[in-house]
């Protein structure tokens, strides 16, 4: 169970090492990062398509998206995810966005969220034990199908708030293959309503992110996302007018959900409500949502550059994501209120990194280390002599060599039959090892054109079709056992589509 902690900011003699460490290095990258301006790459899924955003010193560079059958981004089977892995891979060939590590957005509809009072904590020894404790209980998703994560997201002097996320397995593991599989790398994950919560970047907010098959409502209330539903939909059965009407009775539902539980200070009617998403185009019926509802429709205006041709209620998801990157989004000026930075990525699909126990390891023996150095000097004739009688011992061991020479000189037959039995040996695991070699390369449409054995090591020169088979030939022979992995790719690897490669049997063979 991946159960991440994204704490807030506290006092720093409140905190232990590992998360001072990660709370330093945060704010090193974020102020690095904002300074330099650096390429950031961001990705949005939905069930029909796919979009893409770069950018780069708090502007947008680029963008790009592409449609596809519904279904695809499920991700359910193993072929559905090697074909929205390619997808986005085609996508970013097309567009000219090269990117190997991405920021990705999760769907909310196989997602749960909480907002948790610090009064309402179990007694436990530290706070994330607590806020892991209460989550566990209160969360439908078993703990074994979902993964959890939390942060402070408010700091009051005598209350905080803790937002927890629990998200289903399948759904996180499904994309991580799909993108994996072709060479990307999430370094993150988030909900896309919190994405659009910080695109949206006021502290009262309705956001209704219209999708094909689900959509997103958002209640913001002073700069924290209160209520984020997901709903899944077919709004391909329903007229305009239909669709309006589930759509607005599922916002004031919500509303009034929200309203029975805080009587005193229930939501005002001039909140803005922002229409995001790809059904965002449809002015129809962002029209009759307007007329609909009692709450003013506002446009975006994300804080942030980009061309005035940018249809960017469409690509709300992917700047809410680029604005977690490079900074650029604020807390309305409250202190109290800590951003949204919730990582969903699991600790699994995260490159390691020293914990806390590693980093007090390395203290203590450089500490020791420092005491013990007077004892080097002490150490150092020691050694001199140890030098000496290595110079002698090195005499003999000639001496002793030139005797074995002599004797295995003596034994020329047993030396040719251990030979014979080698050659033997070597042949047999040659043979299954070439017959490895070509079953895979049949099975995947790669044409073989030699294969050399030289010493303990196979040579084989092959092409495929593309670089996607060429991948999957190298990664079949992995796969198989036979051969010392990982195998070392050609030149030019992971977009050649042939070429040299060297295989090594597996020790004991």
């Amino acid at each position: 169970m991946a159960e991440k902690d994204v704490s807030g900011t506290k006092g720093v003699l409140a905190l232990d090492l590992g998360t001072a460490v990660r709370k330093l290095t945060r704010a090193i990258g974020r102020t690095v990062g904002k300074w330099a301006g650096g390429k950031v790459v961001t990705l949005d899924i939905d069930s029909t398509s796919i979009r893409l955003l770069e950018t780069k010193g708090g502007a947008v560079r680029r963008w790009a998206d592409v449609s596809f059958e519904p279904g695809k981004a499920e991700g359910k089977e193993a072929s559905d995810e090697l074909a929205l892995g390619r997808a986005v891979r085609q996508l970013m060939v097309s567009s000219g966005i090269k990117a190997n590590k991405v920021i990705v957005s999760l769907s909310g509809l196989y997602s749960v969220s909480r907002i948790l009072s610090e009064s309402s904590l179990p007694l436990a020894p530290t706070t994330e034990e607590a806020v892991l404790e209460l989550a566990k209980q209160i969360m439908p998703l078993p703990e074994d199908r979902r993964y959890l994560s939390w942060q402070t997201i408010k700091a009051n002097e005598g209350e905080r708030l803790f937002l927890t996320v629990g998200v289903a397995r399948e759904v996180v593991d499904s994309e991580m293959r799909a993108l994996r599989a072709v060479g990307i790398t999430p370094q993150i994950v988030e909900l896309k309503a919190m994405a659009l919560t910080r695109t949206v970047n006021k502290e009262q907010a309705l956001i209704l992110n219209i999708e094909p098959s689900s959509f997103d409502v958002i209640m913001v209330v002073e700069g924290i996302p209160e209520i984020m539903r997901t709903i899944a939909w077919r709004q391909d059965d329903l007229t305009v007018e239909d669709a309006v009407e589930y759509l607005a009775g599922i916002l004031e539902v919500t509303v009034d959900f929200y309203n029975s539980n805080h009587l005193e200070t229930p939501l005002d009617q001039a909140t803005p409500l922002f229409i995001t998403g790809p059904m965002s185009l449809n002015l129809d019926l962002v029209e009759k949502l307007k007329a609909r509802l009692v709450y003013p429709v506002e446009p975006l205006a994300p804080p942030l550059e980009y061309p005035a041709y940018l249809p960017i209620s469409q690509y709300a998801v992917n700047i809410g994501l680029a604005l977690r990157q490079t900074s650029l989004s604020s807390n309305n000026g409250d202190k109290r209120l800590l951003p949204l930075d919730i990582n969903l990525l699991p600790d699994i699909y995260r490159p390691w990194r020293p914990q806390a126990k590693q980093v007090y390891s390395v203290v203590i023996i450089l500490a020791g280390l420092a005491l013990i150095f007077p004892l080097f000097e002490a150490t150092g004739e020691a050694m001199a002599e140890t030098s000496k009688l290595q110079v002698r011992s090195n005499v003999l061991n000639s001496q002793l060599e030139l005797k074995k020479a002599t004797i295995q000189n003596r034994e020329p037959l047993l030396k040719a039959i251990g030979e014979f039995h080698t050659i033997v040996d070597r042949k047999g695991s040659f043979t299954d090892a070439v017959m490895v070699i070509m079953s895979e390369a049949e099975k995947l449409g790669v044409a073989v054109k030699t294969v050399e054995h030289e010493g303990i090591s196979i040579k084989v020169s092959c092409k495929a079709e593309d670089y996607l088979a060429f991948r999957e030939y190298l990664t079949a022979l992995e796969e198989s056992g036979r051969f010392a992995t990982p195998i070392p790719p050609p030149e030019g690897y992971p977009y050649t589509t042939g070429g040299s490669i060297e295989l090594e049997p597996e020790s004991g063979e």
